[in-house]
């Protein structure tokens, strides 16, 4: 920096010609200078271009070259003194003053740049520099020296909407709304019937509070496009204020069929009203708007998004997976339509279809852990047990760190391994789910009947049924669980007891039925026990066995 604070003392003073040596020098420093620069080796190039001006400070393209560097680095106040001093010494050369109009603009220094933008706007490309300039002075808050320079824009290229709308919105941050109106009655003097003009008119009108204006434009409008959305979201506007309900609704359902007005205008407008309308027949106007939204935008996959989030809140779940099936056949990349359309497919107990829809969704996302917990479910559902095994075991691979799905996908691990009769691979997956979270009801009833199935560790069974039972008293499943186990323990009466409570609690469950007749047996009440297996068979039980109970008429491990 010593170095340079020297050379600031005499740039620019008239030197001697160079030495042919020295000239040598220079021009190696030069092409030196300008490689580095080119490999990105900037603290190489500076210490060449300052040795060029150790040889010679008068040279323009030297200090450009500084300048350059130094933008490169980020370093803005060396930039700009060394773009300042290149312009010193020729201020004709333009690239000259463009980069120093971009130092200008990285420094936020906007009038400066807006400024520098203008003189090069008189040299070349005029247009783009006054439209450059314009911009610059917005951003630095000379709005005046702005509308000066669109209004020099305006003379070299002639009435345009650009320019017309960019001035507009500088007159509105005034507050200069009479101003503003001037300028778009230029864009309408051009073309009357252009809607787009007659709407921006009309907007200003409203801003401004004169409403019979206003009204009269978007009249001609919709005489000219009747379906304009822009027109009816007005028009509704207007009527919400008068508080006149029907017709506010009238021209919401209009906007919301046009074609014209943007996806997120709707779909704010929709949403609003979803969370905070409070008129007559809500629900049934929730539904009207979304699918006039639906018709208007049918390749629109938010559309069919907010109609299926309608269906889920009234729990019509078919109809909700339909929008959301739609929604991914639009955008398949969209995560939160698939999540949606799985809940669905669940809701409706269709299991064919939630494995199905788990199965095409992880081809998008592979990685989505919980369509490997609700494809493991559905497969053990629909007795595919290797199926869920495999999901099960690839969904605990990605759900590390995520406890309550490991949990889940241990159990429906261990559930399809006892189908499977892999009853060591069963209680492994059980004992890692517990580990886990050793009071996770779930677990410890599952765990504890696939335990008194196999006979064995009934203490251990017990003992955990009993801390499910604790943890959720009511279960109907986990009553019928411990009543089983008291059962294997050949303590009938007790089991009588539960299994009654259970049965109480789901009086159509076959399986729990199925139990309660065997219980019957072994308290030698037999014709009571084949009366239930026979209800158990009605109820649609598939044990195998049952059907040998009523044969033999007696009780079959």
């Amino acid at each position: 920096m010593a170095l340079l604070l020297h050379l600031k003392e005499g740039w620019g003073q008239t030197k001697q010609a160079l030495s042919e040596q020295q000239q040598i020098q220079f021009d190696a420093a030069f092409f030196n200078g300008n490689k580095e620069k080119i490999l990105g080796n900037y603290d190489e190039a500076i210490n060449h271009f300052k040795a060029c001006l150790y040889l010679d400070d008068t040279k323009a393209a030297v200090f450009y070259m500084l300048a350059d560097v130094y933008y490169s680095k980020g370093l803005m106040i060396d930039a700009e003194m060394f773009a300042q001093k290149a312009i010193q010494l020729d201020g004709q050369n333009i690239w000259y003053q463009i980069l120093l109009a971009e130092i200008y603009q990285a420094r936020k220094k906007y009038n400066e740049a807006g400024k520098q933008h203008l003189l090069l706007s008189k040299r070349k490309n005029e247009a783009g520099h006054l439209t450059e300039a314009a911009s610059l002075f917005a951003r630095g808050r000379e709005y005046k020296s702005a509308i000066q320079t669109l209004d020099k824009l305006e003379q070299v290229i002639g009435v345009n909407e650009d320019v017309i709308r960019q001035k507009e919105q500088i007159y509105m941050v005034q507050n200069k709304i009479a101003k503003a109106i001037k300028e778009v009655q230029k864009l309408i003097a051009l073309k009357p019937n252009e809607t787009r003009y007659l709407g921006m008119l009309a907007d200003l009108y409203m801003n401004s509070n004169k409403m019979a204006e206003a009204l009269k434009l978007y009249d001609k409008i919709l005489e000219l496009e009747p379906g304009n959305g822009y027109a009816h979201f007005a028009y509704a506007d207007y009527y919400n204020v008068k508080n006149d309900e029907a017709n506010w609704y009238k021209h919401t359902l209009l906007g919301m069929q046009s074609t014209n007005v943007e996806v997120k205008t709707k779909l704010a407008i929709l949403v609003n009203f979803i969370a905070n309308g409070k008129v007559d027949g809500h629900r049934l106007k929730c539904y009207e708007l979304a699918d006039a939204f639906a018709k208007g935008n049918p390749q629109e996959a938010t559309v069919h998004m907010v109609m299926g989030d309608l269906y889920v809140q009234d729990k019509l779940f078919k109809e909700a997976r339909n929008k959301y099936q739609r929604a991914v056949e639009l955008e398949p990349n969209t995560l939160v339509a698939w999540q949606q359309m799985i809940y669905c497919s669940g809701e409706m107990r269709d299991n064919k279809l939630l494995q199905s829809d788990c199965e095409k969704a992880i081809e998008y996302f592979p990685m989505e852990v919980l369509f490997f917990a609700y494809h493991s479910i559905a497969s053990i559902q629909l007795k595919e047990y290797e199926k869920a095994v495999k999901s099960a075991a690839k969904g605990i691979e990605l759900a590390e760190g995520n406890d309550e799905v490991l949990i889940q996908l241990y159990s429906n691990l261990g559930d399809a391994n006892h189908y499977l009769q892999n009853d060591s691979a069963c209680y492994a997956a059980y004992e890692k789910a517990l580990a886990i979270d050793k009071n996770n009801s779930y677990a410890l009833n599952n765990y504890a009947y696939f335990l008194s199935l196999g006979k064995t560790q009934l203490e251990k069974a017990e003992e955990m049924s009993k801390r499910s039972l604790d943890l959720d008293p009511g279960n109907s499943s986990y009553l019928d669980t411990y009543g089983w186990i008291l059962f294997q323990q050949k303590r009938y009466e007790l089991a009588k007891e539960y299994i009654e409570k259970s049965l109480a609690a789901s009086p159509n469950s076959a399986e729990v039925v199925e139990h309660m007749g065997d219980v019957f047996f072994k308290l030698n009440k037999y014709e009571k026990a084949i009366e239930l297996w026979n209800k158990a068979r009605e109820l649609g039980s598939d044990s195998e066995m049952l059907d040998k109970k009523i044969k033999d008429k007696k009780y079959v491990e």
